[in-house]
């Protein structure tokens, strides 16, 4: 199923950035930073799995209560450092515009929230194979995989679009807040119900993207790499 669910979250990622900074679809560097924010994601999965759970288990950080919100804070810290490591090496290296560190950031959160959602589709479109789910219900949960890549679209352009402004760790703690709210959520469906916990993620996910595409007219700040 991870053939099919790669051009469906192709798709939906494409629609997401449609939607932001469409402007920018020319530009190589652009889809270079999608490529990398997919390569992003892999590597911030590795190291949840193989340092920082590990870690969690060393410092004896429970998974239960708030060790769980401690887990998420953790694991959505590394996931928006991964994600936006490459706009700022890229940044540092080039002059850039302040409408190009939200374009980019934009970018390489589309190409994160690319694998995620594609991981999400394929479990989705599996247990339909496996008879486990209606024709309709599946689609309904494939849609639903567009809202997380809403999210990481948006919380990777905030964190580029304050870097020009100095506000880089505010952004990064404000991110990481963000994302873990939305793994709690995920993460919750069990007591909230399926319905509510879709509905909810959903919502949240939108506010963030709606409000990042307010941005988009108050990037006009120019910057340039400090001299020396």
């Amino acid at each position: 199923m991870q053939l099919v669910a790669v051009p469906i979250a192709a798709a939906l990622t494409f629609l997401a950035l449609l939607l932001l900074v469409r402007q920018y679809f020319r530009q190589p560097t652009f889809w270079i930073l999608v490529a990398l924010g997919y390569i992003a994601a892999y590597i911030a999965q590795w190291t949840g799995r193989t340092v920082w759970d590990p870690l969690t288990f060393d410092l004896g950080i429970p998974q239960a209560g708030a060790g769980i919100v401690v887990n998420m804070l953790g694991r959505a810290f590394l996931a928006e450092a991964f994600k936006f490591a490459p706009v700022l090496v890229i940044g540092l290296m080039t002059e850039m515009s302040s409408r190009d560190w939200f374009a980019y950031g934009a970018a390489a959160g589309a190409g994160f929230g690319f694998f995620v959602s594609q991981q999400l589709i394929a479990f989705s479109l599996e247990v339909y194979r496996l008879s486990l789910s209606t024709p309709a219900l599946t689609l309904l949960t494939v849609l639903l995989k567009f809202f997380p890549i809403l999210a990481q679209t948006a919380t990777t352009a905030f964190v580029a679009w304050a870097m020009p402004r100095g506000w880089l760790f505010r952004a990064l703690l404000l991110a990481t807040a963000a994302q873990t709210v939305l793994g709690l959520v995920e993460r919750g469906q069990a007591a909230l119900g399926t319905a509510l916990g879709n509905m909810l993620f959903a919502l949240i996910a939108l506010f963030l993207f709606l409000y990042v595409w307010t941005l988009r007219d108050r990037v006009a700040v120019p910057w340039r790499q400090p001299a020396g």
